[in-house]
């Protein structure tokens, strides 16, 4: 019984892994910007499982794109581990889509809390190695006195912002289609098993 359990989060955590790194390596190369969608697989596990599958959907992918676009993706790994932990709990009786507004706001300027330091740390307070419209905006706060943490933050809410809501929008979507459902409440039918299981063997 927990090994069938186990085997179906394990599957849709790959899924997640997957869907996150596909989705962030296309925008990554066409550099449309304000947008990223590496964390879309993230959000809907941490949304639809539990806490824990969530981080570890969020962690392996950052190992994941550490072996594919160089090891400065992996830092950004307490991010995932943050929108992971931010989303569940935001999603714990419902995940609507104005709930998926609220999720998205939250999960930028909780994020952005913990990417400002590694973004100073290895970009100096700018996005990235690539170019970034945010990156006007941390020079004019630099350059008017703010301390380089308090304009990564800034930056880094102005780069995920629309981001981050898009990508809590296509979770609510993805989680109510009804190719999706039945899946989910596999899930649910095996986690309730699974309980039930391990107080009749405890």
């Amino acid at each position: 019984m927990k090994q069938h359990y186990s085997i179906k989060i394990f599957i849709f955590c790959a899924i997640g892994v997957c869907i996150n790194v596909v989705l962030g390596s296309i925008i990554t190369v066409t550099n449309i910007p304000f947008l990223f969608l590496d964390a879309i697989g993230t959000i809907f596990i941490a949304v639809n499982f539990r806490m824990r599958d969530g981080i570890h959907t969020g962690v392996c992918t950052n190992l994941l794109l550490g072996v594919i676009h160089g090891p400065l993706a992996l830092p950004f790994g307490f991010v995932s581990i943050t929108i992971a932990i931010v989303a569940n709990l935001c999603a714990r009786k419902s995940f609507s889509y104005k709930k998926a507004f609220i999720t998205g706001i939250l999960l930028v300027l909780v994020g952005s809390l913990v990417s400002a330091p590694i973004r100073v740390i290895l970009y100096g307070g700018f996005g990235g190695l690539s170019k970034s419209v945010s990156d006007i905006l941390v020079f004019s706060l630099q350059a008017s006195g703010r301390r380089a943490i308090v304009a990564a933050y800034w930056g880094a809410v102005t780069d995920g912002i629309v981001d981050k809501i898009i990508s809590c929008f296509i979770v609510v979507w993805l989680s109510n289609l009804p190719q999706i459902q039945p899946f989910l409440q596999s899930f649910r039918n095996s986690k309730e098993n699974y309980h039930e299981w391990s107080k009749e063997n405890s």
